[in-house]
């Protein structure tokens, strides 16, 4: 073969040498799908719109940080491209037919996305975990709600640098946005409202002065317990107890006895909150559902809520098992004033048995999510995210149809005309069309889901109600919610049950047998549970196994799950990580002050030193019982806990009680018995009976007298609320450069981050009129196209411009060459892949066959001297040198490589 006549020499120099230059350049690792995911399971608000014209279906893509685009053809959704927008985005809203903002809630930014050019034109950074966004017109006004710190942000949407005004919303999670059709009013639902329950104290149910003479713990039957205590049984332990405020304002037990004399706290229940979008005054609506998941607005004004209710005042396993919630919707007369009217989605069931025949299950629907009306108000649809539908309900909350749509369904809207409703499908990637007059699915689109297989398969035993659940309608996921908490304690002992022999370690010698009545605990969090057994409260269950009879003696399903089935759940539970602690410094240190909640010995309010409660909480000892102890001794390690059972407390409730973790302490900030307006009926400890952390800190803690030890609390509770999450504080920060706003000091923090391989650091925008990627690797960044130069941190920076916008994303490390340069990691980088025509977003969708490119391991989509040099150490060998699979590599290979030579196809 004369090599001249196929390929110069020239070129043959030329790629010799680049394949010296690539094999300095290439140094991006190229992690397992598994090793680059971190699950957050961040909760959809709004996940889905469509531009008033109806030509642009958007969708967020969770896992995958971007937002999704669809031309709709006659109605019909063809996806059309994406565009990365920041960590876990939840929320996105058309603002016109040109505009679509997205709320990214680890990034704690709204990304303003540019349709046309698919492209973010700004970041505003809005404020810890935003959950939903919408738009009003009397006045021009964007509102963000904001979870963790229970606020409305509202600003004028035009400002290119807008100022944020805070409102106070009073209620616990407020999450999803509606707003009114004259553009007025918004309508915020309360996603963690409560539902009028508290828990009473020990002590206070152990007074003589109380409705049962301080019998402990009461009986649910009159005088006897329902079902009967099983003969011989030991004493149950001296238990808190819950109550729930009727219509009346009576605290009444579920054995209708009246606490309403020894409560001197209150509660609020509010679940809707209505805010004039011109004064920001506020008014509530009550009284609706424990979780209200999600709120929708008809065009003639009527609201729809649609959530959960818990029946948490209901005590013992046996009697709450199948039938422990309802999933409610809620309709309220236009503008939020007049009665509402409650509406069971499940009008078939009950909830006489635990369980009902397979084919009426399949009628139940679990965890609505989701609210669209059509353009004419005959007909709202809701997304039922545990069993796989979008129902259809009259105005009056009569069901009309069960639609069947893909995995997972998080939210509705419908189409301007009125023709379809689009569902959101989170947990396979997809979008469903619905025909609205034969109300069937007619069309289904997918993308890319960056989520491992692991966490698709094991997911479904968390969430499937029609799978999990004798009635079809609940699952884990109705108290763990999100895999996370409904915040509110539940009584789920069972008097007929066998005491439990102790047999796990005990922090020092007194551990005793575990009871089975074991009196209230709140719902604890499955974010990173595995590998922090034993399990629950009090540290009885070894492992996940142990929970399996909850299926069936809870949740009323036939059978428990399988070996193998348990395996998968535990592997999904596995992969749920806890977000930033909001409480942190950028560079995840702790803060010199931070805002406390106080309590009665501190005072409410004010601010601790968390650097300073962290040295009193590792170093002095200040635990009375045993003396001695530091806080360190119990609450040590990642999750501020030794995972140790420890011996009753004395004088306390008499139950072994596991070294509780820290992780999430500052989600649990609500409960106050010195007021008459607390957010939460539930506050710290297992059982939620001690309202805030400084009432915990007042039991067994020997902190000095006066203003000394005051301050020392307040510092102790500082530090808890900053307690680490083991995601760093800066996971999901963004900036985007304009060139002419340049945030060049946080830019250069970022960098400094991934300097120190803390997190990684991606930048994503339009250069050139061009989508594209980088990644910050070694001290400079790689672009998404394998054969570009590194570029300097200021050489990037200089291409940020109007309509050439960059935006900086720090990233769990690990997942930068995932969101940065590599979407499906199928080793072609993403523009490579745009460039020679295949899909950055399919694994099996790459550029055309180039089998001589050998070396290296990477492909870096040359043919050059590195692969010849490959091919000739395998001569005479099988193996990847063996091109045309003949079992050797001979000459016939070296003519097939030498024939491909240069740049492939």
């Amino acid at each position: 073969m004369n090599f001249s006549q196929t390929r110069s020499s020239h070129s043959l120099n030329s790629a010799c040498v680049l394949a010296v230059a690539l094999a300095a350049l290439l140094t991006v690792a190229r992690p397992t799908v598994a090793q680059s995911f971190v699950n957050f399971e961040s909760p959809q608000s709004h996940p889905i719109d469509i531009t008033p014209d109806g030509t642009t279906l958007l969708a967020v893509n969770t896992a995958d940080g971007q937002l999704e685009l669809f031309d709709l053809i006659r109605g019909l959704p063809v996806r059309r491209g994406s565009v990365a927008v920041g960590v876990d985005p939840v929320s996105v809203r058309v603002r016109n037919n040109t505009e679509a903002w997205v709320v990214n809630q680890v990034s704690d930014s709204v990304s303003v996305v540019d349709i046309a050019s698919m492209r973010v034109t700004r970041t505003i950074l809005i404020g810890d975990e935003p959950a939903d966004i919408c738009f009003t017109t009397k006045p021009s006004r964007a509102f963000v709600s904001l979870a963790v710190s229970s606020k409305l942000v509202s600003f004028d949407p035009s400002l290119a640098t807008p100022v944020l005004t805070s409102t106070t919303i009073l209620g616990a999670q407020p999450r999803a946005l509606a707003t009114s059709p004259d553009g007025t009013k918004v309508y915020l639902a309360v996603f963690e409202s409560g539902n009028k329950t508290t828990i009473i104290p020990r002590t206070v149910v152990n007074s003589t002065a109380g409705p049962y003479a301080g019998v402990n713990p009461p009986p649910n039957s009159g005088t006897a317990f329902d079902p009967p205590r099983t003969v011989g049984q030991a004493n149950p332990p001296r238990v808190a107890h819950i109550a729930r405020k009727n219509a009346a304002n009576q605290w009444i037990d579920d054995n209708g006895r009246n606490w309403t004399n020894q409560i001197t706290w209150g509660v609020v229940d509010n679940d809707l909150a209505i805010i004039n979008s011109s004064t920001l005054a506020t008014t509530y609506v009550t009284g609706l559902m424990t979780c209200v998941a999600s709120v929708g607005v008809a065009p003639n004004g009527t609201i729809l809520t649609v959530g959960i209710e818990a029946r948490n005042e209901i005590r013992f396993e046996p009697k709450l098992d199948g039938k422990f919630a309802k999933m409610m919707g809620a309709f309220v007369p236009a503008g939020g004033t007049g009665t509402p009217t409650l509406t069971d989605l499940n009008p078939h069931l009950t909830y006489a048995t635990s369980s009902i025949p397979e084919m009426q299950r399949y009628q139940s629907i679990g965890d609505p999510r989701g609210v669209a009306w059509l353009p004419d108000s005959s007909i709202a649809f809701t997304a039922a995210l545990g069993s796989n539908c979008v129902i259809a309900l009259s105005p009056t909350g009569a069901r009309i149809a069960k639609i069947s749509v893909g995995e997972g369904p998080s939210g509705v809207v419908t189409s301007p005309s009125g023709a379809f409703v689009y569902a959101l499908n989170r947990f396979e990637g997809s979008v469903s069309a619905i025909n609205t007059t034969s109300l069937s699915e007619t069309g289904r689109a997918s993308f890319h889901d960056a989520t491992p297989s692991s966490v698709k398969v094991g997911r479904k035993f968390l969430f499937d109600t029609n799978l999990t659940s004798g009635l079809g309608h609940t699952s884990c996921a109705t108290c763990h919610i999100d895999g996370r908490s409904d915040r509110v304690a539940w009584d789920l002992g069972d008097p007929t049950g066998v005491v439990q022999v102790f047999d796990e370690t005990c922090q020092v010698p007194g551990c005793i047998a575990w009871h089975p009545m074991k009196g209230p605990m709140t719902t604890q969090t499955l974010q990173s549970i595995i590998g922090n057994e034993p399990f629950h409260w009090r540290g009885e269950k070894d492992d996940l196994s142990e929970f399996n009879v909850a299926f069936t003696h809870l949740q009323g399903r036939d059978a428990e799950i399988t070996a193998s089935e348990m395996a998968s759940l535990s592997n999904y539970l596995n992969s749920l990580a806890f977000p930033p602690n909001p409480h942190r410094n950028l560079d995840n240190s702790l803060k010199t002050s931070l805002p406390i909640f106080g309590g009665v010995v501190t005072g409410l309010g004010g601010t601790g030193n968390p650097v300073t409660g962290q040295t009193i909480f590792n170093t002095s000892q200040i635990f009375g019982a045993p003396p001695g102890l530091t806080c360190l001794n119990c609450h040590s390690g990642v999750a501020g806990s030794n995972n140790i059972v420890d011996i009753p407390a004395p004088g306390g409730e008499a139950q072994n009680r596991k070294n509780a973790p820290l992780r999430d302490v500052w989600r649990k900030t609500g409960a106050n018995r010195a007021s008459t307006t607390a957010l939460r009926g539930f506050g710290f400890d297992h059982n939620g009976e001690e309202a805030t952390l400084q009432d915990l800190l007042s039991i067994g803690f020997a902190f000095p007298a006066g203003t000394t030890g005051a301050q020392q609390r307040r510092d102790v509770e500082a530090f808890c609320l900053s307690f680490g999450s083991a995601t760093h504080a800066a996971v999901g920060a963004q900036t985007t450069a304009t060139g002419v706003n340049n945030d060049t000091a946080r830019i250069n923090s970022f960098i400094a981050l991934a300097n120190a391989n803390a997190l990684g650091l991606i930048v994503k925008g339009n250069v050139g009129g061009v989508a594209r990627g980088y990644l910050f690797v070694s001290g400079a960044f790689k672009s998404d196209r394998a054969l570009d130069a590194t570029l300097s941190s200021a050489a990037l920076l200089a291409l940020a411009a109007s309509n050439s916008e960059l935006t900086y994303t720090l990233v769990p490390a690990g997942s930068q060459t995932r969101l940065g340069i590599d979407r499906d990691l199928d080793g072609f980088f993403d523009r490579d892949e745009l460039d020679r025509g295949s899909d950055p977003a399919d694994a099996s969708s790459v550029p055309g066959a180039c089998v001589a490119d050998i070396s290296p391991a990477v492909p870096d989509q040359v043919v050059n001297g590195g692969d010849l040099a490959a091919l000739l150490g395998g001569w005479g060998s099988s193996g990847s040198t063996d091109l045309d699979n003949s079992g050797t590599t001979d000459a016939a290979d070296l003519a097939q490589l030498l024939a491909a030579w240069g740049n492939c196809p």
